[in-house]
């Protein structure tokens, strides 16, 4: 290790960070034009480390007065480093969910204000007014989640020093609204009801556990009935196919006789039936109209007299179904249940199932009371 002289003295001259494939933040510190006072400045080398390096050593060794930079307006901000970061991290579907936010609630707020003078309270005022606007609290922790990031990445690239986020804002909720799902007996009825047509499609959501989109992606070479499994490779978003979720989206899924015997039945019905062909194909080849199949859905859960509030009678019912079922044949196992949801984490896993933790707490508080008092007295015991 070095000595504690030596890594204060190579901080004093700068500091080199990295910010992606052959991108690197640079920082030194320089004499302001305007006051003579000594001011941080950074900037993004791009190349190696050897070029940031060499750029950093050329800074300290010719140092140069800092220019007074104008200030920049959020709008700026938006349409050069935030526009960057977007193409670079977000898939299509979340530019179009999320990008919604961006454009109809952040940018219609922020846009005109310099970066350096936005401060909590203009956070504060920006939160109360999508409550004014009755927005979800869920759209609203989405909107604010989206500033963190933002904000975040204007003190990684140097245009500001300190983030006016404040990180208590939107607190997870101790108690979350449980999220619907059916009885293991609900289930047989409901795959008994759907059309011959979805059958399929439905028992490989409700037995697999994949999202309805994971399900639209799979192709007839997805599909090992030699072996019993099917891999997802691929999702369909919009009519288009595109990567999975997640990293942790990307896997092989063992099919229970129920399902085998499901996709042999659909196979033998299908009209399309090459390697690349889409499993659940319309008559034009193209994957079902995920609006057929929620119809579909909401027909047959109410044909066995099953209701749900609003928005709570989708596909992702039988996502859920799937998970709560393996959660408690698995006794409570939250990274078996992770494995099956595809989730990239548990924390995932956990903040979406908790109601069932609370649920296993129970039955196993019961099964440790059956084991006490639910015993045969032993003879020859004193009393």
């Amino acid at each position: 290790m070095k000595p504690k002289r030596a890594r204060n003295r190579r901080m004093e001259h700068g500091h080199i960070s990295r910010r992606g494939e052959n991108r690197f933040l640079v920082r030194w510190r320089t004499k302001d034009s305007g006051t003579g006072q000594s001011k941080q400045v950074s900037k993004i080398v791009t190349g190696d480390y050897g070029a940031a390096l060499s750029f950093l050593c050329e800074k300290v060794n010719n140092p140069e007065p800092a220019a007074v930079q104008p200030e920049r307006t959020f709008k700026d901000f938006l349409k050069h480093e935030w526009a960057g970061y977007v193409k670079e991290n977000w898939k299509l579907s979340t530019q179009n969910t999320q990008g919604s936010l961006v454009r109809r609630h952040i940018k219609p707020f922020f846009e005109e204000m310099l970066l350096s003078k936005i401060t909590a309270s203009e956070v504060t005022a920006f939160h109360a007014g999508l409550e004014a606007k009755n927005l979800a609290k869920k759209t609203r922790r989405l909107a604010h989640s989206i500033l963190v990031t933002m904000f975040g990445l204007m003190c990684d690239d140097g245009i500001i020093t300190r983030s006016p986020i404040k990180r208590r804002w939107f607190k997870k909720e101790a108690g979350k609204a449980k999220k619907p799902a059916l009885s293991e007996s609900q289930l047989a009825q409901l795959l008994k009801a759907v059309p011959v047509r979805f059958k399929a499609f439905f028992t490989l959501l409700a037995l697999s556990g994949v999202r309805s989109g994971e399900g639209l992606g799979l192709q007839w070479n997805d599909v090992d009935f030699a072996a019993r499994e099917f891999h997802v490779r691929r999702a369909i978003w919009r009519g288009k196919p595109t990567t999975p979720k997640t990293e942790g989206s990307l896997r092989d899924r063992p099919m229970c006789q129920e399902l085998f015997q499901a996709l042999l039945n659909h196979r033998t019905l299908a009209v399309y039936r090459k390697p690349e062909d889409y499993v659940f194909a319309s008559s034009t080849a193209a994957p079902f109209n995920p609006d057929q199949l929620r119809e579909a859905l909401k027909a047959a859960l109410k044909g066995i007299g099953i209701t749900f509030e609003k928005r709570c009678d989708g596909m992702h019912l039988l996502r859920h179904t799937s998970a709560s079922i393996v959660y408690r044949q698995t006794g409570g196992d939250i990274k078996q249940t992770q494995a099956w949801l595809g989730h990239s984490n548990s924390r995932t896993t956990l903040e979406i199932y908790t109601h069932l933790a609370a649920d296993q707490g129970r039955k196993t508080a019961d099964q440790i009371g059956n084991a006490i008092f639910s015993q045969p007295e032993t003879p020859g015991l004193m009393h």
